[in-house]
C-alpha cells in the first residue's frame, strides 16, 4: 500500500501547491514551527531534513496564507540537497517524516502544513535522550528558558558565572 505523502509527491513534477493546515485546538496548545520548542524537542524525532523542510514551508504558509506553489528543485537544493523526484529522495522522504508524524497532510494534489505544532506525544517523549525528558518536563512544568539551557548544552549547563569568555550577548 503506498504512503499518504506519495499520492501529493506522485502527481506533481517541478512543484506542489502547499497550503495552511489550520486547526484550533493544536493552534491553541501548540507550539510556533520555526520556535526553540521545535528544534529543541521535535528535531530528534524528525531529523534535520524534515525539521528544516517544516520551517521553511511555515514561513512560507505564514506569509501566504491562501496558499503558495513550491519549486521542488530550488527548495531541495536550498536545504542542501540534491534534486531527484521519486519516493525515495530525501527530499521525499522528509515530506513523507512531515505527514508520518502529523505535521502535514495530502490535500487532494496538495499539501497542507502546519504552522503550530502539537507537544511531542508521550511515545515521542520516551524516545528522546534523557536530557531532553528532563528539559521537555522542565518546559512544561516551570520555566522554558531552563529548559533551553538544559536541552542545548546535552544536559551540562553551567551556571552563567561559570561560563568563560563573553560570546553571550549583553
Amino acid at each position: 500500500m503506498a504512503s499518504k505523502h506519495s499520492t501529493v509527491l506522485d502527481r506533481v513534477t517541478d512543484e506542489l501547491i502547499v497550503i495552511p493546515w489550520r486547526d484550533p485546538v493544536v493552534e491553541r496548545v501548540g507550539f510556533d514551527a520555526c520556535g526553540d520548542y521545535v528544534e529543541l524537542f521535535w528535531l530528534a524525532t524528525l531529523g534535520p531534513t524534515a525539521t528544516w523542510l517544516l520551517r521553511r514551508l511555515a514561513i512560507t504558509v505564514v506569509n501566504n496564507p491562501d496558499g503558495f506553489a513550491v519549486d521542488l528543485a530550488a527548495t531541495a537544493q536550498g536545504l542542501g540537497l540534491g534534486w531527484e523526484s521519486g519516493r525515495a529522495s530525501p527530499f521525499a522522504r522528509a515530506v513523507q517524516r512531515l505527514v508520518m508524524f502529523g505535521l502535514a497532510q495530502p490535500v487532494g494534489d496538495r499539501l497542507a502544513i502546519r504552522s503550530v505544532v502539537p507537544p511531542l506525544a508521550m511515545k515521542q517523549l520516551s524516545r528522546l535522550p534523557e536530557h531532553l525528558q528532563r528539559a521537555h518536563a522542565q518546559w512544561t512544568e516551570s520555566d522554558p528558558t531552563v529548559a533551553m539551557s538544559e536541552g542545548y548544552s546535552g544536559g551540562h549547563a553551567l551556571p552563567i558565572e561559570n561560563l568563560s569568555g563573553t560570546f553571550l550577548a549583553s
